[in-house]
């Protein structure tokens, strides 16, 4: 990143202008390369420049701990642990044969190289916009709020920071009053949800999450289409309940991700720590004996509903593959194109048709999420592995 760039973003996240993209940002540089000259000074001359009136910390080491202090931060910390190579290799695997790109110069001279650069990993600007609906029914267009409280709902503080919503107020509703927001993620967004019990929330794109400003005495209950990650606040009397088109997970305080897309033929929980118990809740036969009708999953487990299907099937994951989408990350493990593709579409809001034969071929690796959508595809096609053309707002995937 530029010196320039970086600076930049420092002053807009001080003014309390920085957008949720540009945080990003921010954090998936702090991220990588921790504290180091060039940012140290930076930090230092943008407090040297920075009125005394603003609600800025005086010392660089305080500022710096407060970015890394952000609820993204601690994720992106652990998660790069274990994603780093990827900017310098990747590997891809197509109809059972291995392809390994070297990227970073230091692999089989003959390699194809895979990109000079993946690093970067900020998304295009999708055509839809992110929503909150209040339960009175207004809308707040996140992509265009102020930072600061949004609303004051039910003895409740609503408040926005570019990328977190966030509850404070009495933690459980007494008058049996639910009210409810919606969060509408578009395609190429992602925010987080900090709930009023201490919950934690991230909602991945083209997905939308309904709960209650605040929680009934008795049960926390959100519902989820589309993707999103939960780290639940342990309460042992005060069951949380996920529901899904196909699945219902009751959880008493754990982490897991839920995977409920309205065109995707399957369902699926995954869990990380902790403990769920999961339920299939549409059209299931609870007559096959290799699958059930509800199950409770231990950390490592994925919990997989399909339509028309027979219950739940439960099998071994990496879940570091699974959330890898908060780091901006897609990562594959032999999937066919098609289910690749389906995750593009998603992100970068295009259409996808397949000539060849090439959707039920397969494919792994991992790669960023790119500024364009051209870069992401000019990266596959580099391997040789498929070749690709753009028409208008279509992607032709191809030998």
């Amino acid at each position: 990143m530029e010196r320039y760039r970086l600076r930049q973003l420092l002053v807009d996240y001080a003014n309390g202008t920085i957008t949720a993209t540009d945080m990003e940002t921010l954090l998936d540089h702090v991220a990588r390369y921790r504290k180091g000259d060039d940012l140290d000074d930076l930090l230092q001359e943008l407090l040297e420049s920075t009125p005394a009136d603003m609600d800025v910390p005086t010392d660089s080491e305080i500022l710096y701990q407060r970015i890394v202090q952000h609820p993204r931060f601690g994720h992106r910390r652990r998660r790069w642990r274990n994603y780093w190579w990827y900017s310098a290799a990747a590997v891809l695997v197509i109809a059972g044969g291995w392809f390994f790109a070297d990227i970073g110069g230091s692999g089989d001279k003959n390699s194809t190289p895979l990109i000079a650069e993946i690093t970067r990993t900020v998304t295009s600007a999708p055509t839809e916009r992110p929503i909150l609906q209040l339960s009175d029914g207004k809308i707040i267009d996140l992509g265009q709020a102020v930072n600061g409280v949004l609303a004051v709902e039910d003895g409740t503080l609503v408040k926005f920071d570019g990328l977190t919503l966030s509850y404070e107020g009495k933690p459980a509703n007494e008058d049996g009053q639910l009210r409810k927001h919606r969060i509408i993620t578009p395609k190429g967004h992602q925010y987080h949800v900090l709930l009023q019990d201490g919950s934690e929330i991230w909602v991945n794109a083209a997905t939308e999450l309904v709960y209650p400003v605040r929680f009934d005495r008795h049960k926390r209950e959100v519902s989820v289409i589309g993707e999103a990650y939960f780290e639940v606040e342990k309460a042992m009397d005060w069951p949380f309940v996920v529901k899904t088109g196909m699945q219902e997970i009751e959880v008493l305080g754990t982490h897991f991700n839920v995977s409920a897309y309205e065109d995707d033929e399957r369902s699926s929980t995954t869990l990380l720590e902790g403990q769920v118990r999961v339920s299939a809740v549409e059209n299931q036969d609870a007559s096959a004996p290799t699958n059930r009708r509800s199950t409770v999953l231990k950390p490592g487990q994925q919990a997989v509903t399909k339509k028309g299907g027979s219950g739940i099937s439960v099998s071994p994951v990496d879940t570091e593959e699974v959330v890898a989408w908060r780091d901006n990350l897609f990562v594959f493990n032999n999937e066919e194109i098609s289910e690749v593709m389906k995750a593009v579409s998603r992100w970068y809001d295009v259409e996808v048709e397949y000539l060849d034969g090439m959707a039920g071929k397969r494919i792994g690796g991992s790669i960023p999420r790119f500024d364009q959508v051209e870069q992401m595809m000019d990266a596959l096609q580099a391997t040789g592995l498929l070749h690709y053309k753009m028409k208008g707002g279509v992607i032709v995937v191809m030998k």
